[in-house]
Parts: structure tokens; sequence; C-alpha cells
């Protein structure tokens, strides 16, 4: 029977991909909503306003759940990590005892 190697390390290190991909689609939010502040004044008509507000307030709704998807990926990883550490551990240590090491 083959056994499953976890390397916790590169585990740690994708959740933190995962954490700088959502900065970085944070700071994209933050620009677009800059952008969005300055727009409605820009609009030719009210309609036209509130057409470009509605798109936006959509793209905020979309952003926050992408957001909020990534941190829960990273924090399921970060778990995981973690859990599967503490399995390790207390495999050795049962090992270890039996082996009456």
């Amino acid at each position: 029977m083959t056994s499953m190697n976890t390397d916790t390390e590169v585990l740690a290190s994708e959740a933190a991909n995962f954490d700088r991909i959502a900065g970085e689609l944070n700071g994209v939010k933050t620009h677009v909503d800059a952008v969005a502040g300055q727009l409605a004044t820009h609009m030719k008509t009210p309609e036209a306003g509130m057409a470009a507000q509605a798109a936006l307030t959509r793209f905020d709704e979309a952003m926050t759940q992408q957001l909020k998807e990534l941190a829960d990926i990273s924090a399921n990883i970060q778990t995981a990590g973690v859990q599967y550490a503490a399995g390790d551990a207390d495999s050795a240590s049962s090992l270890s005892s039996q082996m009456q090491l």
C-alpha cells in the first residue's frame, strides 16, 4: 500500500498565493470603486449614470463573492496543512510508543 506524503510548507505557500491573489483583486476593486464614484458625474444622461452604477453594483457584488471564495480556499488549505501535520505527528508518536522507543 502506498502512503500519502504531505508537504505542509507547500500547502502554506499555496495558501499564501491565494491570499496574494485576493490582495491584488482587492486593489483592483478599490480602483474600480474610485472610478465609479467619478463616473456618474460624467454621464450625459441620468439614465446612463444609473445604468453604469447598476453595472458597477453587479461588479462589486461579484468581486465581493470572489474575494470570499479566495479567503475560504486559503483558510481550507491552511487548515488542511495543520491537520496533516498533526496527523503525521500523532502517527509518529503512536508508532514510537508501540515500538517502545
